[in-house]
């Protein structure tokens, strides 16, 4: 018996709807429901030290090129305090998505385990280490006023009558400890929320010395505002060459040197890792890109994500070790 077209025409558009049905619930749900490609709104870079930090001026520059080569957006959030561990679990509790980053540094993911006893945050475990940016040797300076004139006279003075040396993060408060010991200088610790205001300080009188970045102090020095006596680095820094090696001064075993980098949550997806790697290691070879890192005293040395994450996980390593060295109770 013949059915009515309408009929029939009902019976087909069931059985197409059916195999329809089937053939989606098959398929993965991403080929079902096609993601956005990333990114496709606003990446915040969590800086976790004030703005003038070393942290600070490597996330302006690499965001200033990131945000047109992405074609979105990339912010900075300071959210400086507690020695980085502020910004840092604030970073390890966002969403694992590719927009909340956080430039790291050997003071967030190296030093701070050795400082203190609970972190809110696992520097290696709840986050992916995307990409080293650079390494920063450290200048141990003075005010340009000051009676020390070499590191052995501001040593001596120590021993004489202890003084005051200022640090505004981890990685220049195991610095300076580290000092005291391989030096035998007698010297109390002044800590500080970041190095910039370790600095003022510095130049207003208040502490005696400062162990810190040399992009921090590197506008400083060149104003004849503050004294280098020795430097951290393998060889004498380009800018400073009359400034002595630690090494060279009989220090051999000193050889302390920051580190920035970029990460993101763990757990955010490979493909976006692997995107923000090769993004910012492309920055990182265009030559005025070169040229800023050059001129703060930063050398830039970009590295895979693989070398990265084994990177972090022997730099954490060191500097624990360095602290222990030196006497340092975790709080």
């Amino acid at each position: 018996m013949n059915q009515p077209l309408g009929a029939r025409r009902r019976l087909l558009a069931a059985g197409s709807l059916t195999v329809l049905t089937a053939l989606a619930s098959a398929l993965p749900v991403g080929a079902a429901q096609a993601q956005p490609a990333y990114p496709d709104k606003p990446i915040t870079i969590v800086v976790p030290f004030s703005p003038g930090s070393a942290t600070d001026t490597s996330a302006r520059i690499i965001a200033e090129k990131l945000g047109p080569r992405l074609n979105v957006p990339v912010v900075i959030e300071n959210k400086p305090g507690a020695s980085g561990t502020i910004g840092s679990s604030f970073t390890a509790r966002a969403q694992p998505d590719g927009y909340t980053l956080i430039l790291t540094s050997s003071s967030t993911h190296s030093a701070t385990p050795a400082l203190f006893r609970k972190l809110p945050f696992d520097p290696t475990g709840d986050f992916i280490h995307v990409i080293r940016i650079a390494t920063i040797p450290m200048m141990l300076v003075v005010r340009e006023d000051a009676p020390y004139k070499s590191l052995q006279e501001l040593v001596k003075a120590t021993q004489a009558k202890p003084l005051n040396y200022a640090y505004g993060s981890p990685t220049s408060q195991i610095a300076g400890a580290t000092f005291n010991t391989v030096a035998g200088a007698a010297a109390n610790g002044v800590p500080y929320k970041s190095q910039p205001p370790a600095v003022t300080d510095l130049l207003g009188g208040h502490v005696d010395y400062l162990f810190a970045d040399l992009s921090v102090v590197t506008s400083f020095m060149q104003a004849g505002k503050l004294r280098g006596l020795a430097y951290t680095g393998h060889q004498r820094a380009k800018e400073f060459p009359a400034v002595p090696t630690l090494a060279e001064l009989g220090y051999k075993n000193f050889d302390l040197v920051v580190w920035v980098g970029v990460a993101a949550p763990a757990k955010t997806p490979d493909a976006v890792v692997q995107k923000l790697n090769q993004e910012v290691a492309a920055i990182l070879r265009e030559p005025d890109v070169l040229q800023r890192f050059e001129s703060l005293g930063m050398q830039v040395s970009p590295n895979t994500v693989a070398e990265h994450q084994a990177f972090a996980l022997e730099q954490r390593k060191i500097w624990t070790q360095r602290a222990v060295d030196a006497k340092i109770e975790p709080q």
